[in-house]
């Protein structure tokens, strides 16, 4: 069998560390970043874990099953990579954040068994569906690793997304679920990462035998990820894979 091998380099940011320390030693007050637990969630990548670190954003665990409300100290909720769905309760929970002025940011693509049909339905209230399956590329130039689930999308002009496009970085985006947009009265969608047009999703998910489009299987563009402004002040980043920070497709 053919072996693949990735190297990693590494070098000391002796500017970002001591940035960092000035920060701490100014602000009374760091950022407290909460993780979602109860549902198989993944531990966050060391590269991100490390830079969140620098930044001096304080994390802590947060169970919602434990709590009807969220924390006061909450600057920000996120989920990562979840093996498993979030229950009514707890979707009505931080759909209450947001639309009361929380910021919530998730990681989350298609599971191997059952669907995150509760996590997902966060967005239902924004106009945004949640294509059945995987999303393949059908543009050569659009994925990566000649694996056309390995996905490079379109990056929008957007705060979040044009310092990547402005230095000419892609975004690598592996087993991604495909959001369809249709308006709403409800708050702001922008969409950040895009496919092209000759995308699909495989509605056979993880039990695909090809990667040739089947009838069945759902026709593109989709996005990828997604920033949404509630009307009552809160704010929802969505992105559709959990793999897009893992440290192996960053490498």
């Amino acid at each position: 069998p053919r072996l693949y091998s990735y190297s990693y380099s590494t070098s000391f940011d002796g500017e970002g560390a001591i940035t960092s320390a000035i920060d701490y030693v100014v602000n009374e007050e760091q950022p407290k970043l909460y993780l979602v637990e109860g549902h198989g969630e993944a531990d966050l990548p060391s590269t991100f874990a490390e830079q969140v670190e620098k930044d001096n954003i304080e994390t802590e665990s947060l169970s919602l099953l434990h709590t009807e409300t969220i924390p006061e100290d909450v600057d920000c909720l996120m989920i990562y990579a979840p093996e498993s769905d979030i229950s009514e309760e707890e979707r009505d929970i931080l759909a209450d954040y947001v639309s009361t002025g929380g910021k919530l940011l998730v990681l989350a693509g298609p599971v191997a068994d059952g669907e995150l049909t509760n996590l997902y339905g966060i967005l239902n209230r924004y106009g945004i569906t949640v294509a059945e399956g995987i999303v393949s590329e059908g543009d050569r130039s659009h994925y990566a690793f000649q694996a056309p689930y390995v996905l490079l999308p379109e990056l929008a002009d957007t705060d979040i997304t044009s310092p990547l496009s402005e230095k000419n970085y892609y975004a690598i985006v592996p087993i991604a679920a495909g959001l369809q947009l249709s308006g709403t009265a409800n708050g702001t969608v922008t969409a950040l990462l895009t496919t092209t047009d000759t995308a699909y999703s495989k509605v056979a998910g993880y039990a695909q035998t090809t990667y040739d489009k089947e009838e069945g299987d759902i026709d593109g563009p989709f996005a990828l990820g997604v920033q949404i402004e509630d009307n009552g002040g809160g704010e929802i980043v969505f992105l559709t894979s959990s793999y897009l920070l893992d440290d192996m497709y960053n490498a």
